[in-house]
C-alpha cells in the first residue's frame, strides 16, 4: 500500500471518522495514516515511515524497539562493562535484573553483598565492573591480620615511625566500596573489626593507634565480599553473615561462554563436570576463566594444545575425571600437558 492509497482510504471514510482521525492528527501528526496502514496490511515501509515519529527516542537510537517496563531488561543497557584493567565484563541476569546493576543499587541502599562460588566464575570481575577505579580490594588469607585491614606503624629512614591507614580505614573515610576477596579464609576474630562499620554504628575505633581515634564511615562506604565456600579452611561466622543483606551464588553462564566464541565441545565438558561437582562426585570443574583461556589458547596453539592444557590446569585429584570427560566428548584420549 502506498501513500496515495492511504490518502484515498481516509477520504472515503464517513465524516465522523474523518473528524476523529483529524483529532488524532492534531495531537500526533500522521497517526491516522499509520492506523489505516496497520489495519489494512502487514508491516510495510509505508507503515514504518508513519510510525517513526511515535518511537521512543532511545529505541530509535538502538534499534531495539520500544522501551520496556521495569520488569524487563532496559533497552539502553551496555553490552559490557570495563574493569579497571580494561578487560570487558559481560553482565549476567540476576532474576529480572542484571548483576552489575543490582550491586550498584545495593550500595545506595547500604545493603552489603556476599558472593560465593568456585574460583573463576566471575565473583571478583563483577565487583570490578560495578565500581571500576574507585574500588579498594583486600585479598584475604589465613595469614590476614587486623593490621592488614586497619593499618599500622611503619619505620621511616630516620628511625622514627609513622602511622599508615589500611584499606578498610581508607575506604570508610573516603566513602568508597571495599571488596574483601576470599573473605572465608580470614580468621573470624580478625573480621570482627568490620562489624561496627557495617551496622548502625558506622564507626571503628583504632585501638592500635589511640591518636588516630574513632573513624566514622562517610556516605558511599560499602562492603562487598567474595568467597569459595568449598575451599579448605573457610569459616564465616553468623555475626558476619548476618551483616550481608544480599547473598548470591555465582556460577558460570554457559550461554554467555558460547556467545564469546568458546567451542561447543568445551562447553559440553564444562557443563558435564559442573553437574557432577554439584552432586559431590568431583570437587573441581572449569569455569568462566578456564573457558576463555581455552578459547584464546586454541586460537593461538590449536585445539590439542588447549585440551591438554585444560587437563593439566585441573587439580591433580580431578585430572582423571576431567580426562575421561574430554575423551567422551572429543572422541580422542588426551594427557595433561607435559614438556
Amino acid at each position: 500500500m502506498d501513500i496515495k492509497d492511504l490518502d484515498s482510504k481516509i477520504e472515503k471514510l464517513p465524516d465522523d471518522s474523518r473528524k476523529l482521525f483529524k483529532t488524532y492528527d492534531d495531537v500526533f501528526p500522521g497517526l491516522s495514516k499509520a492506523m489505516i496502514a496497520l489495519s489494512s496490511s502487514p508491516i510495510t515501509d509505508t507503515l514504518d515511515e508513519y510510525l517513526e515519529p511515535f518511537r521512543n527516542e532511545k529505541s530509535k537510537a538502538t534499534g531495539r524497539g520500544a522501551a520496556k517496563t521495569e520488569d524487563d531488561v532496559a533497552v539502553d543497557r551496555p553490552d559490557f562493562y570495563l574493569r579497571p584493567t580494561g578487560e570487558k565484563y559481560f553482565p549476567r541476569p540476576w532474576g529480572k535484573h542484571i548483576d552489575v546493576e543490582v550491586i550498584q543499587k545495593a550500595r545506595g541502599l547500604e545493603k552489603y553483598v556476599l558472593l560465593y562460588g568456585p574460583p573463576g566464575c566471575g565473583k571478583t570481575a563483577v565487583v570490578d565492573a560495578s565500581f571500576s577505579a574507585e574500588l579498594i580490594t583486600l585479598i584475604g588469607s589465613g595469614d590476614t591480620e587486623v593490621a592488614d585491614l586497619v593499618g599500622g606503624f611503619i619505620m621511616l629512614e630516620d628511625g622514627s615511625f609513622k602511622w599508615v591507614d589500611g584499606p578498610l580505614i581508607v575506604a570508610a573515610e573516603k566513602g568508597l566500596p571495599f571488596l574483601i576477596d576470599e573473605i572465608g579464609l580470614i580468621d573470624p576474630k580478625v573480621l570482627s573489626i568490620v562489624y561496627g562499620l557495617m551496622d548502625g554504628r558506622r564507626e571503628y575505633t583504632v585501638t592500635a593507634n589511640p591518636s588516630r581515634g574513632t573513624v566514622k564511615s562517610a556516605p558511599g562506604f560499602y562492603v562487598i565480599a567474595a568467597t569459595n565456600p568449598n575451599a579448605p579452611g573457610v569459616n564465616l561466622s553468623e555475626a558476619l553473615l548476618s551483616r550481608f543483606a544480599v547473598h548470591v551464588e555465582m556460577t558460570t553462564d554457559w550461554p554467555l561462554v558460547a556467545s564469546l566464541g568458546v567451542c561447543e565441545e568445551f562447553i559440553t565438558v564444562g557443563q558435564y563436570l559442573n553437574t557432577h561437582m554439584a552432586t559431590g562426585d568431583i570437587d573441581w570443574a572449569p569455569q568462566f576463566r578456564e573457558a576463555l583461556d581455552f578459547r584464546d589458547l586454541e586460537a593461538s596453539f590449536g585445539q590439542d594444545f588447549a585440551i591438554s592444557n585444560m587437563i593439566a590446569s585441573a587439580p591433580e585429584r580431578a585430572r582423571d575425571q576431567v580426562a575421561a570427560a574430554v575423551h567422551r566428548t572429543f572422541g580422542v584420549e588426551y594427557k595433561p600437558a607435559r614438556i
